[in-house]
């Protein structure tokens, strides 16, 4: 709650005298992300619970991505510097793949054309 900007502000469109002299729409700010979100209801106590409940929606979303980000650069360089792609394991019926880390069936990869399974 620290990192959170609270701004009460007055609504736009219609809506006549409650319009005009009432702040009742919300704009809350992260302030580390710059992440904003702004309610514009009737309701000042409604709109600040709904504009707390998307701002977590939206915070959530970019920590996934900032995740999956990592995730894939790591991934990459794994790729990119691995000197071992692939080892078959003709007696197990293994194939791993040792840039991602998968494992899969020898049957289901090479014989049915379905590599992306290591992918």
């Amino acid at each position: 709650m620290k990192d959170l900007k609270f701004e009460y502000i007055r609504g736009t469109g219609p809506g006549g005298q409650h319009r005009n002299r009432r702040n009742s729409c919300v704009r809350i700010t992260h302030v580390p992300t710059g992440i904003s979100v702004t309610e514009d209801g009737r309701d000042q106590h409604r709109n600040k619970k709904i504009a707390l409940k998307k701002l977590k929606e939206r915070l959530k979303a970019e920590k996934e991505n900032t995740r999956a980000k990592i995730k894939k650069a790591h991934r990459d360089y794994k790729i990119k510097n691995s000197s071992i792609i692939r080892t078959y394991d003709y007696s197990r019926g293994i194939v791993t793949d040792h840039r991602t880390g998968k494992t899969g069936t020898i049957k289901n990869i090479v014989q049915k054309g379905r590599i992306e399974l290591l992918c």
